[in-house]
């Protein structure tokens, strides 16, 4: 498995860090600014998890809304609509990646 940290500023209210990766798996930690809104989408070829390291979130996972506080996890599966809403200044989510998202790698 190939290691490597990548940081990207994904916007004002956003950064993207990939903490490692390979074939099969991508681990990417994300931090956010309250307020931020993670459009609602689906991955027909991605199934993603995540894991709140710090702060919360509103999350819409399917039809479902449900508020995710740290420890808290979550599941989309290949084809699941999810959306988040950061809810504090500098919330963290570890997301999970599988098979990795090679689009991730572009510059």
């Amino acid at each position: 498995m190939a290691e490597i940290i990548r940081f990207k500023q994904l916007s004002e209210e956003a950064s993207q860090k990939i903490l490692s990766f390979g074939e099969d798996l991508m681990l990417v930690e994300y931090c956010f600014k309250k307020g931020f809104i993670g459009k609602e989408h689906k991955h027909e070829g991605h199934a993603q998890g995540g894991y709140v390291v710090k702060g919360s979130f509103e999350i819409i996972l399917g039809n479902e809304r449900k508020i995710l506080k740290q420890g808290d996890t979550y599941y989309a599966a290949k084809n699941v609509s999810h959306g988040i809403v950061a809810l504090e200044d500098n919330s963290i989510i570890v997301d999970v990646f599988t098979p990795m998202r090679s689009d991730f790698l572009t510059i």
